[in-house]
């Protein structure tokens, strides 16, 4: 009897001191949600001829081109925010004279709610500005012709609400009521009237539906795409004439950092006069605007990256 209380006191003892020893249970809380994320690509590409005493001809030329592109994303839970910044300028020296040949400024912002979760429909908000950085002259090879425009005239802004479509590389939007603000700030081409403005006016605003396609991807390792498509219809004023952006980017890279980066774009605007139907010396008519640039340089592209 003595020695069974004994071995319960005991096994009592023990319990108690695991009791006392035993590690504190600890609650481990989900990682945070909240992840930024950046990407982009940066390149500048250019060629160089130098000629002295050259009994064939030509001019000595520095053609030099710059192009950045950055990315940044912020998710948390269902709702992300996708940040665009493009930059490219290019241009070419001819002796003392310097002529621009590529001037884009433009700056996105896009906002996703998902309707499910990963699911590829969202409901989206967005918005754009589109400008340059610098003037832009009828004549570049003459410095005292008159600029035909420069940052913020014109200038685009777009805002509205619509759905995003995202798979494999593929964004689309769709806003079936988007506000389009046309600006031009300086006084002389406002009182032309110049980019669809009413003469004397600075800002010009429209109502129409926007869609935006948008394809990036890299098919092998030295290959990247990135293509984007802009389509604006005016509901006030003929609806049936849409405006259109195109824009295609590739780069193919030689080396770690030396490539080749090729660009088109195709722009048409029945706002803008680009073309003289009348041979009288003034621009009278929309056209299709065209640009293409290629170029072999350094480059660097960054991947998404948490910050």
């Amino acid at each position: 009897m003595r020695f069974w209380a004994t071995s319960v006191a005991l096994g009592a003892l023990v319990a108690g001191l695991r009791a006392q020893t035993a590690e504190p249970s600890v609650s481990v809380l989900p990682a945070r949600p909240d992840v930024w994320r950046y990407s982009g690509l940066y390149s500048v590409s250019g060629n160089q001829t130098a000629l002295r005493n050259w009994n064939a001809g030509g001019q000595s030329s520095l053609n030099i081109g710059v192009v950045v592109r950055q990315q940044l994303k912020y998710t948390r839970n269902r709702l992300s925010a996708h940040q665009m910044f493009d930059f490219n300028y290019a241009g070419n020296y001819q002796g003392d004279l310097f002529i621009k040949t590529d001037d884009k400024l433009e700056y996105n912002l896009r906002l996703d709610h998902e309707t499910k979760k990963a699911g590829e429909f969202k409901v989206s908000a967005f918005a754009s500005l589109k400008s340059q950085s610098f003037n832009g002259y009828s004549k570049p090879t003459d410095p005292d012709s008159a600029y035909i425009s420069r940052f913020l005239a014109p200038g685009y802004g777009l805002a509205g609400a619509g759905a995003t479509y995202k798979r494999a590389g593929l964004e689309l939007y769709l806003s079936p009521v988007t506000s389009k603000l046309t600006v031009v700030r300086d006084p002389r081409l406002s009182a032309q009237g110049a980019f669809g403005v009413v003469a004397g006016e600075r800002f010009r605003n429209e109502v129409g539906a926007f869609f935006n396609l948008r394809y990036k991807r890299d098919f092998v390792p030295a290959l990247k795409v990135d293509a984007r498509l802009d389509l604006y219809s005016n509901y006030i004023q003929n609806p049936l004439w849409v405006d259109v952006n195109a824009d295609v980017l590739l780069l193919i890279k030689a080396t770690s950092f030396l490539s080749v980066t090729a660009r088109v774009q195709s722009i048409y605007d029945r706002d803008v006069l680009v073309r003289d139907s009348n041979a009288d010396g003034k621009l009278d008519s929309p056209g299709i605007q065209w640009k293409q640039l290629l170029g072999v340089g350094l480059s660097y592209t960054l991947g998404a990256q948490k910050l």
